[in-house]
């Protein structure tokens, strides 16, 4: 790991260093500058605006719409990890309606590391297996296909899920095989992946030197919050699929454009190039108009914060897309910042059926997989107390049976709320009464074409980021700008707490390593085998302990038990104070 440039998606933004000792309204300001980026680029780096994206984007549109002309025997993947593969099944079924309606082929057909249950909670593992990730290609692969559309997403360029698929893919002339990812080439994973024979960097550098492989990578810089790439990751993977996709599907006439819009032509590419620039500028148009709401972002943060820090629970309530924005932004809280699944849960109106568009049900799977309204109204409504926290998330329109929950969870004690995201100021018979909070964020247009909502989605994204990551930097879950209570569930995350120590501790990686599997085995002294296991046995004893990083950090400084420093952590759950105590108390000694 230490012979690896750091990748640009793991390292601090300068812009964000003081994040845990900001204010909301701050916090709220320091996420505006950072999702600049996305548009204004970093460094000398390509940025999503940049004319050699952009032309990518459109000869992939094109592309793309060769293998949805090709029905039945065509098929298009959209494949990733955590906040990758959840967009991709999202994103997935939006565009599969869009075909149903204009009686087209359905063709995309979602992958995402773990299956359906990592849509709701993170699979521990299911990301660093590149041998079922192929088995999971090879399922849903229809027989006789003729013409394969292939997107590994991975913001880092690390998923070994991703590297296992493209490597499964190589020199299969139907395959057209694209990398969204965000970092630059030569910062691509480079570590043996556990149980294979290859890099990440192997698999993808061999296949784009041979020109198998398009490599689509704008750089948006360091993220708000070190390594949260589901964040600007997030977005940008969102923003560049649905306009690729966008413009293949107006290509085959499966959407038509917005009025006054000119529909490119498959034959001029010139047209394609100009219609995905138009649809790149109206996502950066709706970012902006987002973060002219400071107040309302101000609001929910201080919010979401506030019931964090009363040892309250978060729930958002939503339909179709918008409860699935929300569950997103809740299931992607437990691996980032070491959460309880409880502490942010997203709840969908039918649940399962609405998530997926189609008839399976894991509710039976366990009570994080109950995500409908009847499990909130049952499980949920009768023991809400003060502190707690509900809200509803809405797009154009709040649906009557989420009003009627929300009504229903305003007569406890709980503090209820609606997030409304809309074209036009909501008519006064539109508002909800009895509520503590009604936001309406503003924004030009809800999406690129009538009944489209793909801005609407961004722009909830953005505020219930904000919401989230604000409400967990408040209760202590960041040092700085860098998550150091993340649960340590995959390859990537294990050498990123193992970065994250050394950084911020200055020790070496060696004893950065050593004192994360002391906290994860919850001793002073470590076996042999306990002090050389491998990142799998770590990710498997790690699920279940508590504070492995923070701990992990005091550790690593010396001088110090384990019992002594979750006994610190107990007593001031705000690691930047802890050790700045540490550290003044090891000064102090070091003069005596």
């Amino acid at each position: 790991m230490s012979d690896e440039k750091i990748p640009i998606t793991e390292q601090a933004n300068e812009l964000t260093r003081d994040l845990d000792i900001s204010e909301p309204v701050e916090m709220a300001r320091l996420f505006r500058q950072s999702d600049a980026q996305l548009f204004a680029g970093y460094g000398g780096y390509p940025s999503l605006s940049d004319q050699g994206i952009v032309a990518e984007c459109a000869r992939l549109a094109v592309d793309a719409a060769k293998t949805i002309r090709a029905g039945e025997k065509g098929a298009i993947f959209l494949s990733g990890a955590g906040t990758s593969g959840r967009f991709a099944q999202m994103l997935s079924r939006q565009f599969n309606r869009l075909l149903s309606t204009a009686h087209l082929e359905p063709v995309f057909k979602p992958l995402v590391a773990g299956g359906n249950l990592a849509l709701v909670k993170a699979q521990e593992g299911a990301e660093d297996d590149p041998k079922k990730a192929a088995e999971d290609l090879d399922l849903r692969l229809p027989a006789g296909a003729e013409k394969i559309f292939y997107v590994g997403i991975t913001c880092g360029l690390a998923a070994p899920y991703t590297a296992g698929q493209l490597h499964h893919l190589e020199n299969d002339q139907r395959a057209t095989r694209v990398l969204l990812g965000f970092n630059p080439m030569d910062r691509a994973r480079n570590v043996q992946i556990e149980g294979w024979d290859k890099t990440f960097a192997d698999v993808v550098r061999q296949q784009a030197a041979d020109g198998q492989l398009t490599v689509l990578n704008p750089v948006y810089g360091p993220e708000p919050v070190l390594g949260s790439t589901r964040m600007k990751g997030g977005s940008a993977t969102k923003i560049i699929l649905d306009v690729i996709f966008f413009t293949a599907l107006e290509l085959v006439g499966a959407v038509e454009p917005e009025k006054g819009s000119k529909r490119a032509e498959p034959d001029d590419l010139q047209s394609v190039e100009r219609r995905v620039l138009l649809l790149l500028r109206r996502y950066r148009e709706t970012v902006a108009h987002v973060y002219d709401h400071m107040d309302i972002l101000e609001g929910l943060i201080r919010e979401g914060g506030a019931a964090l820090r009363k040892g309250g629970k978060i729930s958002y309530l939503g339909r179709e897309t918008a409860g699935i924005v929300g569950l997103i932004d809740a299931s992607e809280c437990v691996p980032t910042f070491g959460a309880n699944h409880e502490d942010v849960r997203g709840y969908l109106r039918t649940g399962w059926k609405e998530l997926l568009d189609e008839d399976s049900d894991y509710s039976s799977s366990g009570p994080e997989f109950q995500i409908d309204f009847d499990s909130f109204e049952k499980n949920k409504l009768p023991d809400l107390a003060k502190g707690d926290l509900v809200m509803t998330v809405a797009v154009g329109e709040i649906g009557p049976n989420t009003r009627l929950l929300l009504e229903h969870a305003g007569k406890t004690k709980a503090t209820t709320g609606v997030l409304l995201i809309a074209a036009v100021p909501p008519a006064k018979s539109d508002l909800v009464e009895g509520v503590d909070f009604m936001h309406t964020v503003l924004i030009p247009s809800l999406g690129f074409a009538p009944g489209m909502l793909n801005l609407a989605e961004l722009a909830l994204k953005l505020c219930l980021n904000a919401l989230s990551t604000g409400a967990h930097v408040q209760v202590g879950k960041v040092y700085e700008n860098r998550m150091i209570d993340l649960r340590i569930s995959n390859n990537k995350l294990y050498f990123r707490a193992i970065r994250t120590i050394s950084l911020l501790t200055g020790a070496k990686e060696e004893t950065a390593r050593l004192a994360l599997h002391r906290s994860v085995f919850r001793k002073d002294a470590l076996s042999p085998e306990e002090a050389d296991a491998p990142p799998s046995a770590i990710i498997q004893a790690g699920t279940t302990a508590s504070r492995v990083v923070p701990i992990a950090l005091l550790l690593a400084m010396g001088g110090i038990t384990y019992d002594q420093a979750a006994e610190q952590l107990a007593r001031d759950p705000v690691p930047r104070r802890v050790i700045k105590q540490v550290l003044e108390k090891a000064n102090e000694t070091a003069v005596d």
